[in-house]
């Protein structure tokens, strides 16, 4: 294997058929992302906060530090997802298009482990980040709500 020279970063990306606003405030109002996402908030996502995000079905928890906010535009924020005493940085680019829509744009960097290691979270955030993506998608269009976080690592039976 070639060794990386660099770390990696992931990035996804989705056009959803709705204003920016509706999309940013889906992503930093707990009351909407917990219908598809995480399942529970210690509040609200805006600059400076602390938050604690919960996936009850997993048992899985994590402490969540916002750094920029910008209304609309984008959210940045560090969690210890993968290793709490190496967070890694999500970046949520929010981009105005054509018949009032929205490119969100997600990227994670700062992954730590080995190269081995790196590279499975990388594919793990891509994979996590799809299944935000288009949960995102079905709530704000169709308000259907996609059990595809749910469902990506269900019990063993």
């Amino acid at each position: 294997m070639t060794p990386l020279t660099r770390p990696p970063t992931t990035s996804v990306g989705m056009l959803i058929r709705r204003a920016p606003h509706d999309v940013f405030e889906a992503l930093v109002d707990p009351e909407i992302t917990t219908r598809f996402w995480y399942t529970k908030s210690s509040g609200r996502m805006v600059q400076g906060a602390e938050l604690m995000w919960e996936w009850e079905m997993y048992g899985a928890k994590g402490k969540v530090q916002v750094g920029k906010v910008e209304p609309d535009r984008l959210i940045q924020f560090t969690w210890e997802g993968y290793d709490p005493s190496h967070p890694t940085t999500v970046v949520f680019n929010f981009s105005a298009h054509e018949n009032d829509t929205t490119y969100l744009r997600i990227t994670e960097t700062g992954f730590s482990g080995d190269e081995d290691t790196q590279v499975a979270r990388a594919l793990e955030s891509t994979a996590g980040f799809t299944f935000l993506l288009s949960s995102l998608k079905a709530a704000l269009e169709h308000d259907i709500i996609l059990r595809v976080v749910l469902d990506a690592h269900p019990r063993e039976s």
